[in-house]
C-alpha cells in the first residue's frame, strides 16, 4: 500500500501499471482525499486487465444482401444471443445495424448492414467468426462486399 501511495503521489494522474492490471485514475474532485480512500473507491479507478498477448482491433463492415430484411428478422434473436456472448467474452467491443435512414415508429427498419468491432489477434479469426454467424447461414450479409479493417480505438464511451 505504501509503495502504491508513493507511485500515486509521484505520477499524479498518469497510468499505474501493476503486474496484472493497468489502473487509470479518473477525475478526482477532492484533492484532500486520502490515498487509502482513493485506492479503495471503485468509482475513482478504472482497471483494465492486461495480458502478455496483445489483441488487435478489427472494424468489420458487413452490408446486407438486397431483400434480406425478412431473413434478418427471422434469425435476429439467435444472432444477438451469440453476439452478446462474444461481447461478454471480450471478443466483440461493439456492434450494431447500419440503416438507410433512422427507424420510424411503426415501420420496419430499412437495414443497410452491420458494423462490429472485434478484439482478436488476426483477420483470419474475425473471418472465421463471421462465417459461422446466423446472418451468413441465412444469406443476410453480402460477404463479397465485407470489409475487415485494422482499427485502433482512440475514444470509447459507454451508452
Amino acid at each position: 500500500m505504501q509503495a502504491a501511495a508513493r507511485r500515486l503521489c509521484t505520477i499524479s494522474i498518469s497510468p499505474i501499471r501493476s503486474t496484472n492490471r493497468l489502473i487509470l485514475p479518473s477525475l478526482i474532485t477532492n484533492p484532500q482525499s486520502s490515498v487509502r480512500s482513493i485506492l479503495h473507491t471503485s468509482s475513482t479507478w478504472r482497471t483494465m486487465a492486461t495480458s502478455s498477448k496483445s489483441q488487435n482491433e478489427w472494424l468489420v463492415i458487413l452490408p446486407d444482401k438486397p431483400d434480406a430484411v425478412e431473413r434478418r428478422l427471422a434469425v435476429r434473436a439467435d444472432h444477438l444471443k451469440v453476439a452478446n456472448e462474444r461481447a461478454a467474452a471480450g471478443i466483440i467491443n461493439f456492434g450494431g445495424i447500419m440503416l438507410h435512414e433512422h427507424i420510424k415508429e411503426g415501420e420496419t427498419p430499412k437495414f443497410k448492414g452491420s458494423i462490429m468491432l472485434f478484439s482478436v489477434e488476426t483477420k483470419e479469426e474475425v473471418l472465421e467468426i463471421i462465417k459461422g454467424d446466423k446472418y451468413v447461414e441465412n444469406d443476410v450479409w453480402d460477404l463479397e462486399k465485407m470489409e475487415i479493417l485494422p482499427f485502433k480505438t482512440a475514444l470509447r464511451k459507454a451508452l
